[in-house]
C-alpha cells in the first residue's frame, strides 16, 4: 500500500475539508466491475472519463477516488 500526500502550492486559502481536495484514493484491477458495482450502488458522485477516473462518496460525505491501476 502507499500513501501520496499533495501540497497544492497555489491553493489561494487554508485548506477547508469540505472542498473536497483532502480525499483517498484507490486502484483497481478491475475498474470496470467496480464502477458497474457503484453505478449500482448510486455512490457515485462525481466522474471525470477524459481522466479515467470517478469519485464515490461515503455515508460521511467524503469523497474517495477510484481509478485503474496503469
Amino acid at each position: 500500500m502507499k500513501l501520496e500526500l499533495t501540497w497544492l502550492k497555489d491553493h489561494p486559502e487554508a485548506y477547508d475539508i469540505g472542498e473536497k481536495e483532502f480525499h483517498l484514493a484507490f486502484r483497481t484491477d478491475d475498474y470496470d466491475t467496480a464502477h458497474e458495482l457503484h453505478e449500482s450502488m448510486g455512490c457515485i458522485c462525481f466522474e471525470n472519463e477524459s481522466m479515467g477516473i470517478y469519485f464515490i462518496e461515503d455515508p460521511d460525505g467524503y469523497w474517495l477516488e477510484v481509478l485503474p491501476v496503469r
